[in-house]
């Protein structure tokens, strides 16, 4: 079986790596140069360690990330910490943890791996122009063009397309299919330092959502320091994303009773921002062609839990290949994967969009039940 497969983000190499342990001929298309990549999610929950697990390089990846072993849901206002540990679901999973890695340290790994496949071709700097019908419905092909080669054209054939390229997708619009939901007004501010005060780092855990005179800041543990991560209201925007002093005011008005908030006008750091959508294709499949990651769905950032629920899709998917897939069998995947994507990951984001943290109520008989979730350890498949 020969598949083709457009993007090279963490969830198409994913589904190849996965896909060439079954000896599987995949072609890889990628527009950019391979190792360029703009880099914003970094955690891998426990459900997606347990999908790169059968790698070597897993305990590389991990050796240089961060592993958060506690979270932290605090109400300034109202003087109320509560922690949970991964330490709940230590008998459910062999990574009781999260993990903060740079999502560019795994693609590099996923493409090392991929190099040493026989199975697998990489093409990168090739822009797909379009897919070509098929009347017989027996497979697939595109239209392909690979820069500085005089625009000349060439045609691939696969058995089947996997399409893993992006929340722009470009041929999601020519396959088709819709792309519902809505982009948020407001964008997500980024501010990373190397290090924080003492005073401070003994009152965070490895991540802490903070309630603090009506708006929120996640704070996280990185290998390399800390980040604080802000949404503006929509009349702060302009503010926001003029420079870090707004970035820098807010976090020194949060933490004033911790720290001189004249060490935030000082600290050297880095701030940046990026937009965020909720938006799901309206069908995952058409004919051979198949939708996962960003290209099948893009939610609130929170957590990785987009990337991660990309991950194990296209795990999962993969898999399914190497039991051998019909167009049957592909209907079913798809009909398994859209059910959790509406059921699961749309409903858990949201929740985190309106302030929530996912463990924000902690009562001793929940907690573990609400950290399975907050891990996405029940989405996974043991038969995948």
């Amino acid at each position: 079986m020969r598949i083709l497969v457009v993007g090279a983000g963490p969830v198409g190499l994913m589904f190849c790596a996965k896909l060439s342990t079954y000896g599987h001929e995949c072609v890889l298309i990628e527009r950019n140069p391979l190792h360029h990549t703009l880099s914003r999610a970094s955690t891998l929950q426990p459900a997606s360690l347990e999908c790169l697990k059968e790698f070597s390089f897993l305990h590389r990846l991990i050796s240089r990330g961060q592993c958060i072993h506690d979270l932290m849901s605090w109400d300034v206002d109202r003087d109320l910490k509560n922690i949970c540990s991964y330490d709940l679901i230590d008998g459910e999973t062999p990574y009781p943890f999260r993990l903060h890695v740079n999502q560019s340290l795994l693609r590099d790994e996923l493409i090392r791996f991929l190099r040493q496949c026989p199975s697998c071709t990489i093409l990168d700097q090739a822009d797909v122009t379009s897919v070509l019908s098929n009347s017989s419905a027996h497979g697939v092909a595109l239209r392909m063009k690979l820069r500085g080669s005089s625009h000349l054209e060439q045609i691939l054939h696969g058995d089947f397309l996997v399409v893993s390229d992006g929340a722009k997708s470009v041929l999601r619009t020519q396959l088709g299919i819709d792309f519902d939901g809505f982009d948020l007004p407001a964008p997500v501010v980024r501010f990373s330092v190397d290090s924080i005060p003492e005073s401070l780092r003994c009152e965070l855990a490895g991540v802490s959502y903070l309630k603090c005179f009506g708006s929120s800041v996640s704070c996280l543990k990185m290998s390399d320091g800390w980040r604080f991560i802000l949404r503006p209201t929509i009349a702060e925007v302009s503010e926001a994303l003029f420079s870090s002093d707004w970035i820098r005011k807010k976090l020194a008005i949060t933490f004033q009773f911790l720290i001189q908030p004249s060490w935030w006008k000082t600290v050297s750091g880095l701030r940046d921002s990026y937009r965020v959508s909720q938006r799901v294709a309206s069908s995952r499949v058409r004919q051979r062609a198949i939708l996962i990651g960003d290209a099948a769905h893009i939610t609130n950032t929170r957590g990785g839990f987009n990337l991660n629920f990309g991950i194990m899709e296209a795990h999962s998917l993969a898999t399914s290949f190497s039991k051998g897939m019909y167009l049957d069998d592909l209907w079913s995947w798809s009909n398994r994967w859209s059910t959790l994507t509406r059921s699961v990951l749309l409903p858990r984001t949201a929740r985190l969009l309106f302030g929530q943290t996912p463990f924000q109520s902690l009562g001793a008989s929940d907690q573990k039940e609400i950290l399975m979730r907050a891990s996405l350890l029940d989405c996974l498949d043991v038969t995948d």
